[in-house]
C-alpha cells in the first residue's frame, strides 16, 4: 500500500507523521511525506528512511487581507504541487497530520478520488481539521471528547502515534534529580526567561539538580550566556534529537502542552508541570493538560498567574517526593494508548482495499 502522509510545520504535527511512516514502512508499505520546508522539517527529518518533498502552504487565522490574499495563492499553489506528487507516487492513501501541507494535499487527494484519512493531534481542533474533517473518509482523534467536532461516522478514538524510538530504554546519566524544560520544537521564550530567572534558586535547593534545557534555536545563545555567567552547570540544547534519551534524565519534566508532547510523556509515564501556550488557537493546548490533570497525572500552571517564587516551591516540593512523582506517572501513563498507529493503518488499508 503507498501512503503520501501530509504534516509538518511544527513537531507537534510531524511526528506523529513520522511514527506513522516508520510503522507504514515496518509493514512493507510505502510513504511519501510531505511538509512545507519548515527548520523543525529539517532536523528531524535528515535521516529519514523514506522520500520527502515539500509543497507550498501558508496559515490563515490572525493575517491581514493582503496575507489572506497570499495564503490563498499558495494554497491553489500547494495543491497543484500536491496532484503531481500524489500522482507520481501513484498513491492509495492520502493522509494529513495538520499543518500547512495538509489541507493542500488533503484537497488534491480528494480531486483525485483516493481514500482521505485525518489525524486530529489536540483535544480541541482548529478550523482547517474541521474542514479538513468534511472532506475525509475516516477521521482519527488523540483524547476522548474530540469526536463531537468531526462528522460522528468517520470518527474514531486512536490516540496518538508515538515514536517508536522514544520509548527504547536509554540510560540515566546523572546521580542528582532530573528537570527537563521543553519549550516545543520552536522553544518557548517566556520558559526560557522563567528557567533562567529561577534556576539559581532551584540548585540551591538541590545542589545535584541535573538541568537539561530545551530552548529552541533562536535563544540557545543568549540561554546558553546567562546560564554560564550565573555560574550554573545547565545542559542547553537548541533542538533535541534523541527524545528518548533526554526523557530518561528526568523526574520531572516543565513543558508547553503540544499534543505530542503531552502522548510522549503519557507513553514514558512522565510527571510534568504544563504551561500551555496562552495564545494557542481555541485553547487547545489548556485542554491537552487538562485531559492529563484530570487523570492524575500532571500539574497545571496557567502563564501570567504565578510568580517565579511559586514556580520555584512547586518544582521544589514535586522533586522531593520521588513517590509522588511515581503515582503521578503511573496515572499519565494510564492515558497512552499504544496501538494508534496500527489503528490507523488497519482502518486506512482496509478502505483501500475495498
Amino acid at each position: 500500500m503507498r501512503w503520501v502522509i501530509a504534516g509538518g510545520g511544527t513537531g507537534g504535527h510531524l511526528f506523529p507523521a513520522l511514527a506513522l511512516s516508520r510503522k507504514i514502512l515496518a509493514r512493507g508499505g510505502k510513504v511519501l511525506l510531505v511538509g512545507c520546508g519548515r527548520r523543525v522539517e529539517e532536523l528531524a527529518l535528515a535521516e529519514a528512511p523514506f522520500p520527502v518533498a515539500t509543497i507550498s502552504g501558508e496559515g490563515w487565522l490572525g493575517r491581514s487581507a493582503w496575507q489572506k490574499m497570499r495564503a490563498l495563492w499558495r494554497l491553489s499553489r500547494g495543491v497543484k504541487e500536491a496532484l503531481s506528487l500524489i500522482r507520481e507516487f501513484a498513491a492509495d492513501i492520502v493522509f494529513g497530520t495538520g499543518g500547512y501541507a495538509s489541507f493542500p494535499a488533503l484537497v488534491a487527494g480528494k480531486i483525485l478520488r483516493k481514500k482521505l484519512g485525518l489525524h486530529e493531534q489536540n483535544a480541541v481542533p482548529g478550523l482547517t481539521n474541521r474542514l479538513c474533517g468534511r472532506l475525509v473518509h475516516r477521521v482519527f482523534v488523540s483524547f476522548p471528547g474530540t469526536e463531537g467536532y468531526f462528522p460522528g461516522r468517520r470518527v474514531i478514538l486512536s490516540g496518538n502515534p508515538v515514536r517508536e524510538e522514544i520509548l527504547s530504554p536509554r540510560p540515566r546519566e546523572h546521580a542528582g534529580p532530573g528537570l527537563l524544560v521543553l519549550g516545543g520544537s520552536q522553544g518557548a521564550r517566556s520558559l526560557n526567561r522563567l528557567l533562567t530567572g529561577t534556576a539559581g534558586d532551584l540548585f540551591s535547593r538541590f545542589p545535584d539538580l541535573y538541568l537539561l534545557h530545551q530552548t529552541g534555536e533562536r535563544d540557545e545563545k543568549w540561554v546558553r550566556e546567562t546560564y554560564r555567567e550565573k555560574g550554573l552547570r545547565v545542559e542547553v540544547r537548541a533542538f533535541i534529537r534523541d527524545m528518548a534519551w533526554a526523557y530518561a534524565q528526568a523526574d520531572l519534566v516543565v513543558s508547553r502542552a503540544g499534543a505530542t508532547t503531552v502522548a510522549e510523556l503519557c507513553a514514558l509515564g512522565k510527571p510534568a508541570i504544563y504551561i500551555p501556550f496562552p495564545y494557542a488557537t481555541h485553547a487547545h493546548q489548556e485542554k491537552n493538560a487538562q485531559v492529563v490533570v484530570s487523570a492524575g497525572g500532571g500539574v497545571m500552571l496557567k502563564e501570567g498567574t504565578f510568580s517565579p517564587p511559586e514556580f520555584v516551591e512547586r518544582i521544589s516540593s514535586l522533586l522531593s517526593a520521588p513517590e509522588k512523582l511515581q503515582t503521578m506517572g503511573r496515572k499519565a501513563r494510564r492515558l497512552f494508548r499504544p496501538q494508534a498507529a496500527e489503528t490507523i493503518i488497519q482502518e486506512m488499508e482496509a478502505m483501500a482495499h475495498a
